[in-house]
């Protein structure tokens, strides 16, 4: 597996953020617009002068010409890449799972269909799946860049959709689907990933519950560099983990 990458990475150095969806950068020694992909604060790697990786936007005629979508985060134990491209965590599991190379737990045979974007009840899944045994399997994937001592806490903003989501899961077990909650962890060598419960306690306590309901729980962390990301290892979960949010400080 080769993993998702970019044509045409180019580094920059971050200066700031004027809208949600806007980044400025120094590149090749001027000051340019970039798109961010990403919704979450980003406070603990968007800063001034960090090392960031931008990309050609593949429309030509869109206002800004670059995406950024990877950041360089310094921190006591080294510095490491973070993919702060939200489209990554889909495009790199769909390909995993293309070349037979992630596999979900309890998934009785061979993955024989998955495909993305599908609607159950009232929400849009990321993928559905189908085993050889007929088994069908519903995976939602959830992208995490929050880094604190070496350990990744979801969510870095507060969010309504992933409470739905869960919920949305634990429905697909009731009517005899598998169901799946996918981290994908767009940082390398992350042992454990938690849930920022301070950020998030609608979403913890819902996936508290989900998990006796049926819902599984999968991570991966990735090798992340400037030009892409692939999936790594699978990282352990520990729901009361340690966790401090760094955007906080």
């Amino acid at each position: 597996m080769n993993g998702m990458k970019y044509d045409g990475a180019q580094l920059a150095s971050y200066v700031d953020r004027p809208s949600r969806f806007t980044c400025r950068v120094e590149l090749a020694g001027e000051i340019v617009e970039t798109h961010l992909k990403n919704t979450g604060r980003g406070a603990d790697v968007l800063l001034p002068g960090a090392t960031v990786s931008v990309v050609p936007a593949l429309n030509p005629e869109r206002k800004t010409h670059w995406d950024l979508v990877a950041v360089v985060k310094r921190t006591d134990h080294g510095d490491f890449w973070v993919n702060v491209d939200s489209s990554m965590p889909n495009k790199v599991t769909k390909e995993a799972v293309d070349a037979g190379l992630l596999i979900f737990p309890d998934l009785p045979g061979t993955i024989t269909e998955f495909r993305p974007e599908v609607t159950f009840g009232d929400s849009r899944v990321d993928f559905k799946g189908q085993t050889s045994t007929g088994q069908e399997f519903f995976v939602e994937t959830k992208g995490c860049t929050l880094e604190s001592n070496g350990i990744v806490g979801f969510p870095d903003a507060p969010t309504i959709r992933a409470v739905k989501h869960v919920y949305n899961l634990e429905h697909a077990v009731d009517e005899g689907y598998l169901a799946y909650l996918f981290f994908v962890i767009q940082i390398d060598n992350i042992d454990v990933l938690t849930l920022n419960r301070d950020m998030a306690p609608k979403l913890t306590q819902a996936i508290k519950d989900a998990v006796p309901h049926g819902v599984k729980i999968l991570a991966y962390c990735s090798t992340v560099d400037e030009n892409g990301m692939v999936l790594h290892r699978p990282t352990d979960f520990v729901i009361d983990a340690p966790f401090t949010d760094p955007q906080q400080h």
